[in-house]
């Protein structure tokens, strides 16, 4: 299944060569504490004194109250120090649209937001005849019931035909009505926030378009990755302290703009992708592939049953869901193939190729699992709930 929203392309520059490196990429990671001193002194000639546009990457001092009694469960990270890419999930949107045209020093108070369910619809609350209700539930459950709507209550949950999940709203004589709401609509958090820093994105490995400034020296960069598939290493690299922005799409294929029918036909050869951004002061390229290498032991079975058959020519199914590391520099490639010679590479297929133009997915697939409730909290080690 996928969104119809018509994906967008990201061209990458030629790989640079081992000269031309950004020293940032080389330096270790830092412990957390260090790195967030890092990014409070980073000089003024790499950050931009103008507002937040998309795309770019902010950093805030954030704090995020439950209001009304809404005590939500924990998904992500709701005070300190964060930064994130400005328009690519994470988070919640109302926070992504707070700070969207504020500037560094710029700071909100109290503002409510919106928690990510969306607000109460007067249009899903429904009045229908108690007796034309509990015909439904009887002939759903196929079944006669002594008086069912004795034991109805307001707040009571039921689940009418077509799987429709409501809750009873109000009873009346001879009528009930439904709330088809989704049962945490409405809840908002307060948000009170500080801009500390508004960044461009890394221009040395992306071109974006032209409303982007550019900055030659940027701290971040990218890396790519295929997985199998991508709604499962998303979270794994979302959930990692230092990544900034993840994005899943389709790349290494032959045809421009693919949807995910075509992708899932084999037809384009493309494969699904993850594409991160990461901070070099907190978390390094060989971290990303450590934790590549983990999720592929996680979701490759020791001995896969299309390698007993593995024919000469590629099959069109098999494209889709093959596992590449795909390099944006010359450093990125020379990692990449120290740690394939440490690693298991035989048993999981991994190609190590540039990164060609990546087709940002159709927006169903961002942050799939997030959006279905595990942690996208960083340093969350809960077991990722996708057999992808």
């Amino acid at each position: 299944e996928h969104d119809d929203d018509e994906s967008s392309q990201v061209t990458v520059e030629p790989v640079k060569s081992e000269s031309q490196q950004d020293e940032n990429d080389d330096a270790s990671s830092l412990p957390m504490a260090e790195a967030s001193q890092a990014i409070m002194s980073l000089s003024n000639n790499v950050a931009i004194r103008r507002p937040a546009q998309l795309g770019d990457i902010v950093t805030i001092d954030l704090q995020m109250v439950p209001e009304h009694g809404y005590v939500p469960e924990s998904l992500f990270d709701t005070s300190g120090i964060v930064t994130f890419v400005l328009g690519w999930g994470n988070y919640l949107p109302g926070l992504h649209q707070l700070v969207q045209g504020l500037s560094a020093g710029e700071t909100l108070e109290q503002v409510s937001v919106d928690a990510g369910y969306g607000a109460r619809r007067d249009d899903l609350l429904l009045e229908v005849p108690r007796t034309k209700l509990r015909q439904l539930l009887q002939k759903q459950q196929k079944q006669q019931e002594d008086d069912e709507s004795l034991s109805w209550h307001v707040g009571m949950s039921l689940t009418l035909p077509g799987n429709i999940a409501v809750s009873i709203h109000q009873m009346g004589d001879e009528t009930v009505i439904l709330d088809a709401n989704p049962p945490l609509a409405g809840t908002s958090y307060a948000c009170s926030l500080q801009v500390i820093q508004v960044e461009s994105p890394p221009s040395t490995d992306l071109i974006n378009d032209d409303t982007t400034t550019r900055i030659p020296q940027s701290p971040y960069h990218v890396a790519s990755f295929a997985l199998g598939c991508f709604w499962g290493a998303e979270l794994a690299f979302l959930r990692l302290p230092g990544v900034v922005g993840t994005q899943v799409g389709y790349s290494q294929g032959t045809t421009v703009s693919p949807t995910y029918e075509q992708v899932s036909s084999g037809t384009t050869q493309h494969r699904e992708v993850t594409m991160v951004i990461y901070d070099s002061r907190i978390v390094s390229y060989e971290q990303l592939l450590c934790i590549a290498l983990e999720r592929l032991e996680q979701t490759t079975s020791s001995l896969e049953l299309h390698q007993l058959f593995q024919q000469q020519d590629d099959d069109e199914d098999s494209y889709q869901y093959k596992h590449g590391f795909y390099f944006h520099s010359a450093r990125q490639e020379k990692s990449a193939r120290e740690c394939l010679k440490e690693s298991k590479n035989s048993r999981f297929g991994i190609e190590l190729l540039p990164c060609a133009t990546f087709y940002k997915a159709e927006e169903y697939h961002q942050q799939y699992l997030f959006k279905g409730g595990q942690s996208a909290k960083k340093g969350s080690k809960e077991t990722i709930r996708c057999f992808g």
